[in-house]
């Protein structure tokens, strides 16, 4: 299986954050009125967050948005669940995910709290992606899904498409009786609906064509839209031995898109069993909210 290292959607979601807040400006109001700067507000294990930190990290008028400090402490216990998890794993971030990460982020504005976390959240994100490779190389490769390469000719009633058929049967092609007859939006094209993977039509109209085979017209079937019938050119699992006359561009990124899928789903398990191993030793200053019971979610006051 080819590299996924692009596809960690936390990491993605902390980056922005992280940027988002190197962006804000300056503002010298402490989140925590009265809070000296090494106040503790938020730790996870042996892991502490300081005002001075969240004010860093915070440095405009967004630092009096309860909802806002929330969704930053929280992404900063989420972040370092998550590197304690992997590290348990048995993979721990290295010199050269750090050495990546400060050469990703490269040259930008912002003060030493911010650089500092925006380094430590890519790291993180190299890592995940080296621990995602090891995973995958392990799995099975999923199925690819069902897939349906057809053209179609509407019309209003079960007479007329029977009428069509027969038509049809009788020698007519079927695309010349589509832009004659059909009163769908493909009409003109001869009824050609293209290739579509299984879930994009109305169940009738599927359940219809997925019983046939290539070359198959099946109908009349009707729908919410009216009476159609099926030319079916090629139905089947979405692989080229199915579908030769398919776009093989579009076959692959169905397969790369239920690898980013397979990943995806093994990166939120992963978010998931970082935050419940954790949660017992993470601790929030009650003036930026309360832990919920089963997660890292901070909750805003009031």
């Amino acid at each position: 299986m080819t590299s996924l290292l692009r596809f960690r959607p936390l990491v993605a979601v902390l980056v922005a954050l992280t940027v988002f807040a190197a962006a804000c400006g300056g503002d010298d109001d402490a989140v925590i009125a009265g809070a000296d700067a090494d106040t503790v507000i938020a730790s996870l294990a042996d892991r502490e967050l300081t005002a001075g930190m969240l004010d860093d990290l915070l440095p405009d008028g967004s630092n009096t948005v309860p909802s806002r400090i929330a969704t930053v402490v929280e992404s900063w216990l989420v972040a370092n669940a998550l590197e304690l998890e992997l590290a348990e794993r048995g993979f721990p971030i290295t010199d050269e995910d750090r050495e990546l990460a400060v050469a990703t982020v490269g040259e930008r504005d912002g003060n030493d709290t911010e650089i500092q976390i925006l380094v430590d959240t890519v790291a993180i994100s190299y890592t995940v992606g080296r621990w995602t490779d090891a995973e995958a190389a392990n799995l099975t490769e999923p199925d690819p899904p069902n897939y349906l390469c057809s053209n179609h000719l509407l019309v209003e009633t079960e007479d007329e498409a029977q009428a069509a058929l027969e038509r049809f049967e009788a020698g007519e092609a079927f695309a010349d009786l589509a832009i004659e007859l059909s009163t769908g939006p493909s009409g003109p094209s001869g009824g050609d609906l293209g290739c579509a993977v299984e879930g994009q039509f109305v169940p009738e109209f599927e359940e219809a064509a997925y019983a046939g085979a290539a070359s198959d017209v099946v109908g009349p079937v009707e729908t919410t839209f009216g009476w159609h019938l099926i030319e079916i050119e090629s139905v089947g699992p979405a692989t080229v031995d199915n579908h030769p006359d398919a776009d093989p561009a579009a076959l692959a990124q169905i397969a790369l898109d239920m690898q980013r899928g397979m990943v995806n789903t093994m990166i939120l398990d992963l978010e998931g069993t970082a935050a419940a191993n954790f949660r017992d030793q993470a601790t929030v200053d009650p003036a930026i909210g309360t832990l919920a019971d089963d997660s890292l979610e901070v909750i805003p006051p009031g």
